[in-house]
């Protein structure tokens, strides 16, 4: 019979060196930090109003004042005293006709107002708008 051989394998204690790995996680951290962008709040928490948007709105009648005060109606413009016969015209056609102004920021506060006040007493509901 053969003699077995006994060998005796000694283990050697491997090491995983964690520095490389450790640099780069600090690396990309410092990243993040640097490329973070952090939200500023205001203090306050306001009031925000509530829109109307149960109700579908579309005019029949546009209207638009710019800022050299012209009223323009379907692509041409109009001084104010023009504009009454054009707007019963236009009512005339649809009785229930509903109207937007759409002002610029730059357009006189009168200008708009009168414009207004017209579609008043004219009957037409009208809301108005900036740009």
């Amino acid at each position: 019979m053969g003699r077995r051989r006994s060998t005796i394998v000694q283990e050697e204690d491997t090491e995983l060196n964690m520095t490389p790995m450790l640099d780069v996680v600090f690396i990309l951290l410092i990243f993040f930090i640097v490329t973070s962008v952090f939200v500023k709040t205001p203090g306050i928490d306001p009031f925000k109003p509530e829109a109307e948007t149960t109700k579908a709105w579309a005019p029949s009648i546009l209207i638009a004042i710019n800022s050299a005060n012209e009223i323009w109606i379907d692509k041409s413009p109009y001084d104010l005293s023009e504009i009454r016969p054009v707007i019963l015209s236009m009512r005339d056609e649809n009785p229930k006709a509903e109207a937007i102004i759409n002002a610029d920021k730059d357009s006189e506060v009168g200008i708009v107002m009168s414009v207004q006040e017209m579609m008043q007493d004219l009957g037409i509901t009208t809301r108005v708008g900036t740009k």
